[in-house]
């Protein structure tokens, strides 16, 4: 599953996935937060990042995610992402699609597709701006990471679900170091079963996918291999069907072009300056851009304090500093090399200075602790 998922607008043509005007980040949407509800899913598959599975059962209660939601939204978070785990088996999920709408947030959602049944999908649908696909290539590849014979058919016939409401949708392509000759299988089926876009993330070695996937993280001339397959596809669908095309990847030239968008000031006037995207785990942890930052960096558990307290501690801790110092060693470091490509939040997390897993954070001030059970609703509500 990806780390963000970005509009599909101007169908036809290559996404250039970073540094849109107005985009809070380099992967060219507004700031994100993207909530883990669950780890529990019906699959255990191969490059799963969050090690979910069928045995899992973490997850967060609603009311714990509506404050974190208003919170989001008040610190200038304008859409939500749902992932998992499978969020389709997250019992509260229409009440949080809900509530995000009531924030003007737009709601995007990331599944395997194979609980797409007319039920869960009628509870949904009101409540969701896009969804997200996951198709990992071929039939005979998809299904082997998902350790299931006969899912990417399955996926592909349930399909019939958001195309009957009308909903946007999309596929998600995990690009290793040896797919990408299967893109274009990939964009074929978008184009043929009606997918408006599809969106190329490269894999993150985290979870389970560390284990079962490890030396199949995709190199810049693999990832400049991505974009330029995508530049080619996109150019011939253009005229024959709605598909576009991204990766999350930024080329050397959009590195060397754009450093006042990868490396943000400091001090940052707001959370969404360093975090564009902001994670949400299924243990409560708020982590900035990417799993794979040092827990150092992190902003800290929501079971402990309301995301608007952790953030302001966070901001004024040596641990934003520290973030911001590793931007701009990866800034400095791509635009001074030969890398052709890479995904931007992987080579900031590479970046962190072994020092910095024992960084100091600061404690949360008095007024920012808040009592668990009702007495904590109600002091959030009084924040927001």
């Amino acid at each position: 599953m990806a780390e963000n998922f970005a509009p599909w607008t101007a169908p036809g043509a290559i996404a250039r996935p970073a540094l849109q005007a107005g985009c809070g980040g380099p992967t060219g949407v507004a700031p994100i937060i993207q909530l883990h509800p669950t780890r529990l899913c019906n699959l255990a598959c191969a490059h799963c990042y969050t090690s979910s599975g069928p045995r899992e059962t973490q997850q967060l209660p609603l009311p714990l995610l509506r404050a974190v939601l208003d919170d989001a939204a008040a610190l200038g978070y304008r859409q939500l992402a749902v992932s998992g785990g499978e969020p389709l088996l997250y019992e509260a999920l229409p009440g949080l699609l809900q509530h995000a709408r009531r924030l003007g947030m737009l709601t995007s959602l990331t599944s395997n597709g194979l609980l797409l049944s007319p039920q869960r999908w009628a509870a949904i649908a009101p409540h969701l701006d896009r969804l997200a696909i996951s198709v990992d290539g071929r039939e005979t590849t998809h299904d082997a990471l998902r350790g299931q014979a006969g899912a990417l058919a399955r996926t592909l016939r349930l399909l019939a679900q958001p195309r009957a409401t009308g909903t946007p949708f999309g596929f998600i392509f995990t690009l290793t170091q040896h797919n990408v000759d299967e893109l274009e299988d990939v964009v074929g089926l978008a184009a043929a079963h009606g997918a408006q876009g599809v969106q190329v993330h490269p894999l993150t070695l985290h979870g389970r996918a560390r284990e079962t996937l490890a030396g199949a993280r995709p190199d810049g001339q693999e990832l400049l291999a991505a974009i330029v397959e995508a530049q080619r596809l996109a150019q011939a669908l253009q005229t024959r069907s709605g598909v576009r095309v991204q990766v999350d990847a930024l080329s050397q030239d959009q590195i060397l072009a754009h450093r006042e968008r990868l490396v943000p000031a400091w001090p940052a006037p707001g959370l969404t300056a360093l975090a564009p995207v902001l994670v949400l785990q299924s243990d409560g942890q708020l982590l900035p851009l990417t799993h794979e930052l040092p827990r150092a960096l992190w902003l800290g558990s929501v079971h402990e304090a309301p995301l608007k307290a952790l953030a302001a501690r966070w901001l004024h801790s040596s641990a934003s500093r520290r973030l911001v110092q590793a931007l701009e060693r990866t800034w400095q470091a791509l635009a001074e090399g030969a890398q052709p490509a890479a995904y931007w939040y992987d080579e900031v997390a590479a970046r962190v200075r072994p020092a910095e897993v024992h960084v100091p954070v600061p404690p949360l001030p008095s007024r920012g602790l808040m009592p668990r059970g009702p007495a904590l609703a109600q002091g959030r509500a009084a924040q927001a």
